[in-house]
């Protein structure tokens, strides 16, 4: 850390903006980079909001405009600049920018890789609506949870995916025997209840999805 607090303040707005972009480009994705791959992502990511500050200063000035900031308040709006736009190329580029890369590469027989790192990761980043989800878990029983069903009002998604397992409400338990039980989320007293299921406690999960609409 003193090491990162002896560099020009160019280069730590540099890395912190980096830094908050790679959060942004790979959060809720497992992670294979190794040190030298994590390193150089956080100085592309920087080095391209710093890019793309510079042509917005320089397109500012083309069009006559003056500047009202100078000093330390300078240096403040065009280190919060260069963090904005960072953390801007990381959105576009995990929402748009990666896919597309992709298609291209297979449309001329480069590779048919996704740029993910694992199916895990290309099933939970594709641009779909889920509607239900089913986690059979080892004991046989199957976890149902039918987002329609629940309400709106919730802390948290109806789903929620990371490393070490998955959170749903259930809506169904369907057993090992055939018969299943239906809950009704919310009789409560108006909570509901969210259920955790550990990775090592899941042999398969089906997800119910379509295409998200595009707008007219």
């Amino acid at each position: 850390m003193p090491d990162l607090l002896n560099l020009s303040l160019d280069l730590q707005i540099l890395l912190v903006s980096g830094y908050f972009a790679y959060k942004t480009a790979a959060i809720g994705k497992v992670q294979t980079d190794s040190t030298e791959e994590f390193v150089l992502k956080i100085v592309a990511y920087g080095f391209i909001g710093r890019l793309i500050t510079y042509l917005a200063e320089g397109l500012w000035r083309l069009q006559g405009f003056g500047w009202s900031l100078e000093g330390d308040s300078f240096t403040l709006a065009h280190s919060a600049a260069v963090v904005f736009f960072a953390i801007l190329s990381a959105m576009i580029w995990r929402t748009y920018a990666s896919r597309m890369y992709s298609k291209i590469m297979q449309h001329f027989g480069v590779y048919r890789d996704d740029h993910e790192s694992s199916v895990w990761n290309s099933i939970t980043a594709a641009p779909a609506i889920w509607d239900c989800v089913q986690i059979q878990i080892e004991d046989g029983r199957v976890l149902e949870s039918h987002f329609a069903k629940l309400d709106s009002n919730r802390p948290l998604p109806g789903v929620v995916l990371n490393e070490d397992g998955v959170s749903v409400y259930v809506t169904r338990i369907h057993k090992a025997d055939g018969t299943s039980d239906e809950f009704e989320q919310g009789n409560n007293s108006g909570f509901e209840t969210i259920t955790y299921i550990p990775r090592d406690r899941i042999r398969q999960m089906e997800i119910s999805w379509k295409i998200k609409s595009r707008r007219p």
